[in-house]
């Protein structure tokens, strides 16, 4: 906002004190004017800095003002730059509103409705500001001060309406982002998911084929045992058939000599 105070044609200008004669019921209300313009110029001084104490003193002076005379355009006026000048921009606009709202003449209007553009334009309400503005050069089509703030306050929406898009399109850029992440988090997630599953596949498969492979040795060692036994077998089968064919030729060989000596017996 100070950048802003900066470049601002203000305009807040306060309402003199013309020298003529005035009723006697006005006298006190003159009193509190002049008193709180004192206060309020010796409050600025000359570097710029605002004596915070005697601009509060002159508030204080021009709410007077407005106990007398609750219709005091000058006690309004310098009430409302009172506040300005302390940063209470919210009240100066309120006290400028109702400024605007009472007053016909139209040099008095403008002035009201400049000094409300710039108290809702250090308010930071833009769009306001800028209606204000215009109101001001509605009534005053001629004051610089008030077109050089308006385009001051159009310049600013601009750059604000731009900073705004800037920063949707960064959050939707960073929330696209985001989704592409997530999404290469999500493939990654399940491409490991995948290789865990392929490596625990391949331990299954090789676990199987272990035991695929003890078993076909245990089957290997099962038939050779059996082969073995089958060799014991034949061979004692072998070893019986031989006895028994020596068995037999034993006793067809003695069936024979028995024959032999028959016939020779019969010889005889």
């Amino acid at each position: 906002m100070n950048y802003i105070g900066s470049i601002l044609k203000t305009g807040f200008l306060l309402m003199m004190i013309v020298a003529f004669t005035v009723p006697a019921s006005a006298q006190k209300e003159r009193k509190y004017i002049r008193q709180g313009n004192d206060y309020y110029e010796k409050s600025l001084g000359d570097s710029g800095y605002v004596d915070t104490i005697r601009m509060q003193n002159a508030e204080l002076a021009y709410r007077k003002v407005l106990d007398k005379n609750i219709d005091s355009y000058e006690g309004g006026f310098n009430l409302g730059a009172s506040l300005y000048k302390q940063k209470k921009f919210t009240d100066a606009s309120d006290q400028y509103k109702i400024l605007a709202s009472k007053e016909n003449d139209k040099e008095k209007l403008a002035k009201a409705y400049h000094n409300l553009g710039n108290s809702l334009l250090m308010d930071g309400k833009l769009k306001e500001s800028i209606e204000a503005y215009k109101n001001g050069l509605r009534n005053n089509p001629s004051d610089t001060a008030t077109k050089y703030n308006l385009a001051v306050a159009q310049k600013l929406l601009n750059e604000a309406k731009q900073q705004q898009q800037q920063n949707q399109d960064q959050n939707q850029d960073q929330n696209q982002d985001k989704q592409d992440q997530q999404e290469q988090d999500q493939q990654q997630q399940e491409q490991q998911q995948q290789e865990q599953q392929q490596q625990e596949q391949q331990e299954q498969q090789q676990q199987q084929a272990k035991e695929d492979e003890k078993k076909e040795g245990e089957e290997e060692k099962q038939a050779m045992k059996e082969d073995k036994m089958s060799k014991e077998d034949a061979e004692r089968l072998l070893q019986a058939i031989q006895q028994d064919e020596k068995e037999l030729q034993e006793k067809l060989l003695q069936e024979k000599k028995k024959a032999k000596k028959v016939m020779i017996e019969k010889d005889w």
